[in-house]
């Protein structure tokens, strides 16, 4: 990874500005770089600095109170609030509105919640976090075992989500046990495998309501991913490794009683 990619990510680190993924790709090119490595020492030490020897004073009053002000404006709920567009009159557009005012306040509306969701983490980057975070905080299981017959009653005894657990080791994918998670606020089973010296993390969880889905790969934040549907379940696998051997993989996987 080059060194001015790396950059603007130092004077994140100590703000927890950084996601698990680039912590983990910024870590990995700090243990081969002294040089950004120096860097990173120097942005500390000068924040130590600054906190040392900066002086602080109490806030006016006033200023306080136009904080206060500002913060309770914030709180008013969605509802309660109005909208300026330019060309409307000053008094704005109230979203509880009829008529013509009514549907343009519904554009209004579907524009915020678009805008939000934009921003907001899918469930796929959540996945691959998930994976980033049990390799780099060592925990990379709940329970620990090559044998699928105690992996799966762990899982099934902790959640309500029952993912096939198989014995792949014949395939070049030999069982390293399950944990638990969260996806996109859901709680879900992860299988753990590996291919060679790389974690293969199979999460599972409830799609109740929706079709079964076909097997699609893509990449996604240097990790090759698959992902489909079927008996309810959905299903994420994410690894390093080559994108014909994760399909592979899943394909063994999503094959006959597991």
């Amino acid at each position: 990874m080059e060194c001015r990619r790396v950059w603007p990510w130092l004077p994140l680190v100590e703000d927890g500005g950084l996601g698990a993924w680039r912590r983990w790709r910024l870590r990995s090119h700090l243990r081969g770089c002294a040089g950004c490595a120096a860097k990173l020492e120097e942005m500390r030490a000068m924040r130590a600095a600054v906190r040392e020897k900066l002086t602080y004073h109490a806030a006016p009053p006033a200023l306080a109170a136009r904080v206060g002000a500002a913060l309770a404006r914030e709180a008013v709920p969605m509802h309660a609030r109005r909208f300026h567009w330019p060309g409307l009159p000053s008094g704005g557009v109230s979203l509880l509105g009829s008529g013509a005012t009514g549907a343009l306040a519904g554009v209004a509306l579907m524009l915020l919640v678009q805008g939000n969701g934009a921003g907001g983490p899918s469930a796929l980057d959540t996945v691959i976090d998930s994976h980033v975070r049990s390799m780099m905080a060592d925990h990379l299981t709940d329970v620990q075992t090559s044998d699928r017959h105690t992996v799966k009653p762990w899982l099934s005894a902790h959640i309500d989500v029952s993912p096939p657990v198989k014995e792949l080791a014949a395939q070049g994918f030999p069982l390293v046990g399950g944990r638990l998670d969260y996806v996109d606020g859901h709680p879900a089973a992860v299988v753990v495998y590996r291919s060679d010296r790389h974690v293969i993390n199979l999460f599972a969880w409830a799609a109740p309501g929706q079709a079964d889905a076909p097997m699609r790969t893509e990449a996604r934040q240097g990790f090759n991913v698959v992902t489909w549907r079927a008996g309810g379940l959905a299903f994420t696998a994410v690894s390093d490794v080559e994108p014909n051997r994760l399909m592979a993989f899943a394909r063994d996987v999503a094959g006959g009683a597991g």
